[in-house]
């Protein structure tokens, strides 16, 4: 069995208020759990209104799939919002 997991930092473009912070982070949270099959969560910097770290995780029987599937989440995140990921963090175990 293998875990795995990502923390991405976030800069969200054109937000100007914790409201609309939230709106983006819950669509992108959303559409990442369902499509993705991740367990997804705001895990930092929730008190700034233009950044947000996000924490995504996978469990599985190979390495390969966990990492693919990651790796779609995060290119998905970038093309249907605009944000942009400013560094990210693997977790193995």
């Amino acid at each position: 069995m293998f875990l795995m997991g990502v923390e991405i930092t976030l800069l969200i473009y054109d937000s100007y208020s914790l409201k609309e912070k939230r709106s983006v982070i819950k669509s992108i949270l959303r559409r990442t759990e369902n499509r993705h099959q991740l367990s997804v969560a705001e895990v930092g910097d929730m008190d700034l209104q233009n950044k947000a770290v996000l924490g995504f995780g996978v469990v599985s029987n190979n390495r390969t799939l966990c990492r693919k599937r990651l790796e779609a989440a995060l290119k998905e995140i970038e093309a249907h919002y605009e944000v942009e990921i400013l560094e990210y963090h693997w977790i193995e175990a």
